[in-house]
C-alpha cells in the first residue's frame, strides 16, 4: 500500500477518534447543570461533577486513541501533510453532531464544511 494511502487512513482513523471523543464529552456535559460558576469554588465544584461522569471518561479514552494513531501518522509523512488531512474532522464533526447530538446543519455550516474539505482535497493531491 502506498504511504500516502497509509497516511490517509490513520489520519481518517485519528479524526474518527477525535470526533467520538468529543461528541463523548458534549454528551456528558449536556447532562450536568452549570450553575453559577463563579470563583474558585464554583469551577472545582463544575469539574467535581464532569469528572464523575462515565462518558467523559469514554471521551477521554476515545482522544487517547486518537492521539496514538495521529502520533504514527506523523512518524510516516511530513506536518505539512499530515496536519491539513486532520481538517476532515470539521465535515466528520459537523455530521456527527447532527445524527448523535441532533444538532442542526445549516447551510453556511454545510458549505463553510465543504469548502475546507475541498481544500484538504488540493493539499493533498499537492
Amino acid at each position: 500500500m502506498p504511504i500516502i494511502v497509509t497516511v490517509v487512513l490513520l489520519v481518517l482513523l485519528s479524526e474518527i477518534w477525535n470526533v467520538v471523543g468529543n461528541i463523548f464529552f458534549k454528551k456528558s456535559i449536556n447532562t450536568i447543570e452549570a450553575g453559577k460558576m463563579r470563583g474558585l469554588a464554583g469551577h472545582v465544584g463544575y469539574f467535581k461533577r464532569v469528572l464523575a461522569e462515565k462518558y467523559i471518561w469514554l471521551g477521554f479514552g476515545f482522544q487517547v486513541l486518537c492521539v496514538a494513531t495521529w502520533i504514527l501518522a506523523l512518524a510516516q509523512a511530513d506536518l505539512s501533510l499530515v496536519f491539513p488531512l486532520g481538517s476532515v474532522q470539521y465535515l466528520l464533526i459537523l455530521v456527527g453532531a447532527h445524527f448523535f447530538l441532533g444538532e442542526k446543519i445549516d447551510r453556511m455550516k454545510l458549505v463553510g464544511t465543504l469548502l475546507v474539505f475541498g481544500g484538504i482535497i488540493l493539499i493533498t493531491v499537492s
